[in-house]
């Protein structure tokens, strides 16, 4: 069975992230900074009916999206959506939204 290696670094970890947003939205998040095209996200899921929840606080960075046909990702499971960064909240929550419309689950 082949396994998939794990990136080593943090910063691989992101570039994969922005790899898989670019090639699922065609949006291009250039560094960890780029809040200003991650937000195309929020955008393009807020044109789905998704309403997306970004919570921060020291050493809390929280995002997690709620749709009525699904409720929410996370929370309705009791599991706290904590990223890295807003920035990457972002990229999950969109990439797993992506993942629920190709399997058929939205």
């Amino acid at each position: 069975m082949f396994k998939r290696q794990r990136p080593s670094s943090t910063g691989e970890r992101m570039n994969e992230l922005f790899e898989r947003v670019r090639k699922e939205y065609g949006v291009e998040i250039r560094d960890e900074n780029d809040m200003t095209n991650a937000w195309k996200l929020v955008e393009a899921l807020k044109e789905k009916g998704w309403v997306v929840y970004i919570i921060t606080a020291r050493e809390q960075e929280q995002v997690d999206a709620w749709h009525e046909k699904f409720g929410s990702l996370f929370a309705q499971f009791g599991e706290t959506p904590n990223f890295g960064s807003v920035l990457e909240g972002i990229c999950s929550i969109a990439l797993l939204v992506r993942e629920f419309e190709k399997n058929g689950t939205l």
